[in-house]
């Protein structure tokens, strides 16, 4: 009980911030997180005008909780001191040591609940609140949910706690006892999670410019963090005017990292960055290289630029030409993109295509039917039409490559992760009265038996 309490606390903050790089590579793939090491508790130190033990049975059982290492039993323990000792000055202390025993259990809502009860008890104590807070930040965007109840209320709270922890770390003094750069690393670490978990819920805001702001910072404090960068490249994308050269080198940075992480969402991120460029670009040529730059740097060199695809070269093809000609301009974004949408939002338009596939629409009795036009959206596994239709419930007998033609007015368009324009209208060419008859499986051809030599 003679420790320095400040060199007490940065043990505690280094700990967190030097176990979470392994930890969280195997938690985020899961949506939850598990830390490999758990910050070492011991019976915290007695200091003037701190909080004091009210008897030595108090120390003792608390001792025993921060010194045991089963998990389990550790909780046990951890509840025992709780209820025996409701009014501890330390009860924050053991919140903590159960959210961290939860964190080694992979409980994440439990050490959920924990982290809360920490803060409930002492939410400015940055030897407990601290660490809560940090877990709360980084473990609230995977575990958040748009359509949830409470989806209003679990953001604010998250941005609440995020910056009550920016808040707290701007206070924090550097303990006797710690070196710049032990101290320094831990608050950056910290300082990263914070900014993440803001921008994550200006994201979910569409607050772009507050969310690249956010994000900027955290992905500066932590280059290796590909949830950040991930976040960020989707910031700049939806921004507008979009910011097609900030928005696609992020997102090829968190797709390098999360690949070096073996995380699964990988593939996923790739197609979208994939999808994103082709429609920008016009071909995946390039896209290659600039995943190799963005790789082995965190931010994009000076003057880095994503070409906008050429004007397309008419092919003799009426419905392409047609597509490309009304398409093109919207795709170039800006002014441009305003002026050509301005002048034909609301008309008619009749084209043809290929059947991809049809989904519920958020509307009650409205199905979204995906048609591709052009050659290198099909390449892409994508669709360029998207057809709000309420009139034809025999859309989803047509297999998908089937050959339809369609018509409606232009509603909206969207040109992130690719072009995508919004019709009200349906289809227009005969559809099935009943799903197709699935080819029966070919009967294996008959061999006939043979007898093996004897050996000689």
């Amino acid at each position: 009980m003679r420790n320095n309490i400040a060199l007490w606390t940065v043990v505690l903050l280094v700990s967190v911030a030097s176990c979470a790089t392994a930890g969280e590579v195997a938690g985020r793939s899961g949506r939850s997180l598990h830390l490999a090491a758990t910050v070492r508790m011991e019976a915290p130190p007695q200091a003037a005008k701190a909080p004091q033990w009210k008897s030595r049975p108090e120390y003792d059982a608390f001792n025993a909780m921060a010194t045991e290492k089963d998990p389990n039993k550790k909780i046990e323990l951890a509840e025992a001191f709780l209820q025996k000792f409701s009014n501890s000055d330390f009860k924050d202390l053991a919140y903590l040591a159960e959210m961290q025993t939860y964190q080694q259990l992979n409980q994440s809502d439990k050490a959920v609940d924990a982290a809360h009860k920490v803060l409930e008890a002492n939410p400015d104590n940055v030897q407990s609140a601290l660490p809560a807070l940090r877990f709360i930040s980084f473990i609230s965007p995977f575990l958040y949910k748009p359509d949830q109840s409470d989806a209003a209320a679990f953001l604010t709270r998250a941005d609440t706690d995020a910056h009550h922890g920016l808040d707290l770390l701007g206070k924090l003094q550097k303990p006797a006892g710690a070196t710049d750069e032990q101290f320094q690393q831990a608050v950056k670490e910290f300082r990263s999670v914070f900014n993440s978990c803001i921008g994550f819920v200006a994201l979910q805001h569409k607050d772009y410019a507050g969310a690249i702001t956010a994000l900027k910072a955290s992905v500066d404090d932590n280059p290796s963090g590909w949830y950040p960068a991930y976040w960020l490249g989707l910031s700049y994308l939806y921004t507008t005017p979009h910011d097609y050269d900030h928005g696609i080198w992020y997102c090829a940075r968190a797709v390098a990292l999360a690949n070096a992480g073996k995380d699964p969402n990988a593939d996923v991120w790739d197609k979208f960055l994939k999808q994103t460029y082709v429609s920008y670009h016009g071909t995946d040529t390039g896209l290659a290289d600039i995943k190799t730059q963005a790789a082995a740097g965190p931010n994009p060199p000076d003057g880095f630029k994503v070409a906008a695809m050429e004007a397309p070269k008419h092919t003799g093809n009426n419905v392409i030409d047609a597509f490309n000609d009304l398409t093109f301009p919207l795709k170039l974004g800006g002014e441009t993109a305003q002026k050509q949408w301005d002048g034909v939002k609301g008309q008619p338009i009749e084209l043809g295509g290929t059947y991809v596939g049809v989904e519920k629409g958020t509307d009650p009795g409205v199905d979204l039917v995906h048609i591709a036009i052009l050659d290198s959206t099909k390449s892409t596994g994508g669709y360029d039409i998207e057809l709000k239709d309420n009139s034809q419930p025999n859309v989803k007998y047509l297999s998908k490559g089937d050959l339809v033609t369609f018509k409606g007015t232009l509603a909206a368009y969207s040109n992130t992760p690719s072009f995508v324009l919004t019709l009200e209208g349906q289809v227009t060419s005969d559809l099935p009265d009943k799903p197709a008859a699935k080819e029966k499986p070919a009967a294996p051809a008959h061999k006939p038996a043979t007898t093996k030599k004897p050996a000689q």
